[in-house]
């Protein structure tokens, strides 16, 4: 008994041994295995070549960019994949921020052309009101005296209307500006080359 005891025992530990090196033979080629990445690859305005997390353009390309373990990389290919990383994150803060001046067009110009439309249209139906009347030269003069004051008043709700809406329009445009310096800001410090310890030390003597 005690020897079968043993044979089993020694029979569980080389399955378990057996199932510990395939786990870790796994997670091995589980890191070892390149990571992926979608792009797309478009010309900029001046024909060079830009990359992005989404379309940048009618002619934009999806293209696929292999992340391989930093140990299997060569300087060269380092450099080169942290300059297409980099391309795409500028890419996408120069998207979001026409994305963010879309919106604020959308929700502040979109605003103020409806109320704007409104007072046209109120200005129009007092402007038929002029010319047509069966009243006294004075009471005719009186009355079209007040629609002449309501036109103005609309027509200075009207100015007004625009002067705010590009007064905000400007305001939203800094801060999508802003917003994009930030991050390009963000971007150029993820991607700056390190310096070596010795650089440091020098620095720091100087």
């Amino acid at each position: 008994m005690v020897l079968q005891r043993a044979r089993r025992s020694a029979f569980m530990d080389g399955k378990q041994w057996w199932g510990l090196a395939l786990a870790c033979a796994a997670g091995a080629f589980a890191a070892a295995a390149p990571a992926q990445a979608q792009v797309y690859k478009c010309t900029g305005s001046k024909g060079e070549t830009v990359y992005a997390q989404q379309p940048c353009g009618a002619g934009a390309k999806e293209v696929t960019v292999r992340a391989h373990r930093a140990a299997t990389r060569t300087p060269g290919e380092t450099a080169t994949q942290a300059a297409v990383f980099r391309s795409t994150d500028l890419s996408d803060a120069s998207i979001a921020e026409r994305n963010c001046m879309n919106a604020a067009q959308s929700n502040i110009q979109g605003a103020a052309d409806r109320r704007i439309q409104t007072y046209q249209r109120q200005v129009a139906a007092l402007n038929q009101q002029l010319g047509h009347t069966d009243e006294d030269a004075l009471a005719a003069a009186t009355r079209e005296a007040g629609v002449r004051a309501q036109v103005a008043s609309l027509e200075q709700s009207i100015s007004a209307e625009r002067r705010s809406a590009d007064n905000s329009l400007t305001t939203a445009q800094q801060r999508c500006s802003e917003q994009r310096r930030d991050r390009e800001a963000s971007i150029e410090r993820k991607y700056a080359p390190e310096r070596a310890p010795s650089d440091t030390a020098i620095d720091g003597l100087r």
